[in-house]
């Protein structure tokens, strides 16, 4: 790793990025793409949930394609997803569906978080594909899917490594 890339690990944005991966109740935290029609990738989140009944559940915000109105994020727990624009009302329905009920402000503070992980990720992410496509200039083909490889790389090496296991 180049010595910019690497200097990031004190960005303000990556401490918080670090920060949301040590939520208590969410563990394994992984990153990853959602490719769009015009090629676009857009970052996904899941984690382990960790409830009291049902042991480890995976919790996540992505963005899915809604045939009327275009891409827009969603929260997950289990099989079950709500719309990520309703976080209140939504998440007690999501919490009574998958059993979590009793859960319900926990559930709702994981799934923050997540959301939280994916904003954070999104300010790193930027910083991280420009570092890296000056990396990659000395290579012979410089390729921005490659540093979007190397970035999504980078973003689950620090999940993995800050999160719980």
């Amino acid at each position: 790793m180049e010595n910019g890339v690497t200097d990031r690990l004190w960005d303000k944005d990556v401490q918080e990025f670090i920060e949301a991966c040590k939520h208590e109740k969410l563990s394994s935290v992984v990153l990853g793409y959602s490719e769009m029609d015009d090629g676009r990738k857009i970052l996904n989140v899941t984690a382990l949930y960790r409830t009291r009944r049902l042991g480890l559940i995976l919790v996540g915000y992505r963005w899915v394609e809604h045939p009327e109105r275009g891409w827009l994020p969603e929260f997950f727990v289990g099989n079950q997803t709500v719309p990520a624009a309703q976080q209140g009302a939504a998440v007690f329905g999501i919490a009574w569906r998958t059993g979590l009920r009793r859960e319900r402000r926990h559930l709702r503070s994981a799934l923050l978080t997540v959301r939280e992980i994916f904003f954070k990720a999104q300010m790193v992410r930027a910083a991280l594909d420009v570092e890296h496509l000056k990396a990659l200039t000395n290579e012979e083909e410089v390729s921005v899917a490659r540093a979007q490889e190397l970035t999504l790389q980078t973003l689950n090496d620090l999940a993995y490594l800050y999160s719980a296991h």
